[in-house]
């Protein structure tokens, strides 16, 4: 099939392999449908995978630029949504030290945003989502029942996510902030702030979430106490739609025209040209 629409990418580890789960309303499955006949949104999720094994992935899904000058269409956003796993304690197989993670993102934003980049797209706009926090108790559950050591934790994951706001803040990045957006509906947690702990409080001014969502505990959020629930993956989404208004409107679902127009304006008669496809090239 001739691929003619443009395209949203969500490139990530499990929780966006997990996003068009039917049973947990996945996240991505949201924006899919938000999209319809706008984009086509495909997931690149690799359970388990961390940002060393993703470079090499990433290179093998963006276009060349001589590859973009042939196709008919492109990647207008991509997301990138890594750090659960390299998160990990320094003793798990998936641990990724920071400095290498902040590193790895680096690199990835650099091979679609410098211009000496084989993979360089000025066209192509970029959100990194942080990782949500980690809810202990449902964590260590899981690891006992699954025979594991405990092998993430909640200061862990939270040095991680300020990492990757940092990192994404020196490239100018727009970030969907997961992390901080679940902290705030746990009732205010201490977060960073220019560097600095502080109790952020939680108002419609620093978080999208819906007013009943407030001052509810993390498990409600979170399946086992980092992969996402209902609850998480519906959040995730109204985040992330949130976020694309915000910095690319030209994105927004709302802003964006179908492809091919709606039934009651194809014309009974001489309708051929009015059912050609737009494209990028």
């Amino acid at each position: 099939m001739n691929n003619l629409v443009d395209q949203i990418v969500l490139f990530g580890d499990s929780i966006t392999q997990f996003s068009f789960n039917a049973d947990l309303h996945g996240w991505g499955a949201y924006i899919a449908d938000a999209y319809q006949r706008k984009f086509d949104v495909m997931n690149r999720g690799f359970s388990g995978y961390n940002t060393d094994w993703a470079l090499p992935i990433l290179r093998q899904l963006l276009p060349t630029t001589e590859d973009q000058k042939k196709s008919k269409n492109r990647i207008s956003l991509i997301t990138i949504f890594f750090g659960a796993n390299d998160a990990a304690l320094p003793f798990a197989y998936q641990h990724v030290p920071i400095t290498r993670y902040t590193e790895n993102l680096s690199e990835m934003f650099n091979m679609i945003q410098n211009p000496n980049s084989m993979f360089y797209n000025p066209d192509t706009k970029i959100i990194l989502i942080t990782q949500p926090p980690v809810n202990e108790v449902q964590w260590k559950k899981r690891c006992e029942d699954n025979g594991d050591r405990m092998n993430r934790t909640a200061e862990v994951a939270k040095a991680y996510a300020e990492a990757a706001r940092e990192i994404a803040g020196q490239h100018q990045i727009p970030v969907c902030d997961l992390w901080t957006e679940l902290m705030q509906i746990a009732g205010g947690e201490a977060v960073a702030v220019n560097g600095k702990e502080e109790i952020v409080e939680v108002t419609s001014k620093t978080c999208y979430a819906e007013e009943k969502d407030y001052k509810r505990d993390l498990s409600e959020f979170l399946l086992d106490g980092l992969h996402l629930n209902s609850n998480g993956n519906k959040l995730l989404a109204q985040v992330l739609l949130k976020t694309i208004e915000t910095h690319y409107p030209e994105l927004a679902a709302e802003a964006v025209d179908l492809h091919l127009p709606a039934w009651r304006d194809v014309p009974q008669t001489n309708y051929e040209e009015t059912l050609q496809y737009k494209t990028s090239n």
